[in-house]
């Protein structure tokens, strides 16, 4: 793991010397800041919000720009908020961080040359969990378009915190029983208003692999399903490098979802 994210930084960092994003702050305090990458002179253009992983303690947006190349290069905006930690605050506190990036994102989409009517979301591992609870948003309650999201791609993530709340990860996670069903996606399913894509690594651990096959089959059964896509030779780490690659299959299913050329 180590070794990966070591990579993907160095990667990142290439990524932001040549190509040099704008930051924004979206709320108030020194967690509620967005890195913007978007084309020369763009106008109108899709938007990929791409909330990280590390298991609500670890990374920031620094860490996630290596797969703005891939998608500046056909004529989107990507763009990575951070969100705080649950080292210095509650799981509630970085969902509630996220829903104000996704809010602050279609509100000024035109201000950096994006289409507020064409806004997508992406996550990985517990990014993926704070993607899917920003999909279960009611997003007309803050005046927006209750299809605020356009669709979406979540990389092995966690839907249901109840299993969760039996693993290690609850040493640190503490919440209650109320908040886990608050916060489990997989409870508020009739919230989702867009197409979403899920993907899984096939050499993923055994829960996650679980958690995201019962997560698509329940989106199947309610015809919000996009897609189903494996990484192979990719463990659960790997999995987001292959956003790197635009022949690569997670890539393809982005450009997809978000209408790009192949």
């Amino acid at each position: 793991m180590a070794e990966i994210e070591v990579r993907d930084s160095e990667t990142s960092a290439a990524v932001r010397r040549t190509m040099p994003p704008r930051t924004e702050q979206y709320g108030t305090t020194d967690a509620d800041q967005v890195d913007i990458f978007a084309p020369a002179n763009a106008r109108g253009a899709p938007v990929l919000v791409f909330i990280h992983g590390g298991a609500w303690t670890r990374h920031t947006r620094q860490d996630v720009s290596y797969p703005a190349r891939t998608l500046v290069e056909r004529g989107a905006i990507y763009e990575a908020p951070d969100f705080g930690s649950l080292k210095t605050a509650r799981l509630p506190d970085l969902v509630a961080n996220c829903q104000r990036a996704l809010e602050w994102t279609v509100r000024n989409a035109t201000s950096f040359g994006g289409d507020p009517d064409r806004v997508f979301l992406a996550g990985h591992s517990a990014g993926a969990h704070l993607a899917a609870c920003v999909l279960v948003t009611d997003w007309s309650a803050r005046g927006l378009p209750a299809d605020a999201v356009k669709g979406a791609m979540l990389m092995s993530g966690m839907y249901d915190l109840y299993p969760v709340l039996l693993s290690s990860r609850s040493s640190y996670l503490e919440i209650t029983a109320e908040e886990a069903a608050a916060l489990s996606p997989i409870r508020h399913l009739d919230r989702i208003t867009c197409p979403i894509a899920i993907v899984s690594a096939d050499q993923d651990s055994p829960e996650f692999k679980r958690q995201s096959a019962v997560f698509a089959d329940a989106l199947e059964g309610m015809g919000r399903l996009a897609s189903r896509t494996v990484a192979f030779n990719a463990n659960h780490f790997q999995e987001p490098e292959q956003l790197t690659r635009a022949d690569s299959a997670i890539s393809q299913g982005i450009f997809s979802l978000m209408g790009l050329q192949p």
